[in-house]
């Protein structure tokens, strides 16, 4: 079992309350690091600083790692993390000292949209908390957890994006590697709000999901999952409270 740093006295009590809840559902789940991060997208060493107090973790890690301890666990983790990031618990921005004649400050920028929530595999959907649109990947028949997507408008892609290949690319958002460039749609279920398709790409043997809003056209992509044979997988939205399966037939 890890031994974890003690947390400082200047802790946050907020903060302190969910790390200490993180590493008790932790410890009870039997799960390494390693584990964690298959199951939750976050990296071996986010997790390490997340459970060592370092950094308050997003929402989506706390969403995911929630859902694996069970209903109450998952209801705790989630209202312990909407203390932690109140504006009262965080805290007060240092000073700096500002310039003889200093520009206007620039306006605050709008606030990202909320984060789509992960979809479980379909053994465990029934149980999924209800969502508006949720963006994700199963494994047929695997136990897989695919990684939490989140929301973006389209933009075009950087030039020379970074390769990988397999599991180096594993939790990786494809736009912001080389996946993108020959990815096909492998399978696709279109409504008349929401398209949902699974993209693949051959030269990196991965899979993940995208949900397009047909209105305003605005996109939701899961992070990447290592699939050599795309027909193991299906994409799965959760739209008006359905939950929406491509299947592994590709479109017509």
């Amino acid at each position: 079992m890890a031994q974890w740093r003690p947390l400082p006295e200047t802790t946050r009590p907020e903060l302190r309350l969910l790390t200490e809840e993180l590493r008790h559902l932790k410890q009870t789940s039997g799960l390494s690091l390693a584990g964690l991060a298959a199951r939750t997208a976050y990296s071996k060493s986010a997790w390490h600083r997340y459970l060592n107090g370092d950094n308050l973790p997003p929402r989506d890690a706390v969403d995911a790692f929630g859902a694996l301890g069970g209903a109450e666990h998952h209801a705790r983790l989630l209202e312990l993390w909407d203390r932690a990031t109140r504006p009262s618990a965080l805290p007060p921005p240092r000073p700096e000292a500002a310039p003889a004649s200093a520009p206007a400050p620039a306006p605050a920028p709008a606030p990202a949209p909320a984060p789509a929530t992960i979809a479980a595999p379909r053994s465990r959907r029934t149980h999924h908390r209800t969502v508006t649109v949720a963006a994700a990947l199963a494994l047929v028949g695997g136990a897989a957890w695919a990684a939490i997507p989140h929301t973006r408008e389209a933009t075009p892609a950087a030039p020379a994006p970074p390769a990988c290949q397999g599991a180096s690319c594993q939790g990786d958002d494809p736009a912001r590697t080389s996946c993108r460039s020959d990815a096909r749609t492998q399978s696709a279920l279109k409504t008349a709000s929401y398209a949902v398709k699974l993209r693949f790409s051959p030269s990196c043997d991965t899979i993940w999901s995208e949900v397009r809003n047909s209105s305003t056209g605005a996109r939701t992509e899961s992070p990447m999952l290592m699939a050599p044979d795309p027909r193991q997988a299906e994409a799965c939205a959760e739209v008006n409270h359905k939950m929406l399966c491509t299947g592994d037939v590709p479109p017509g």
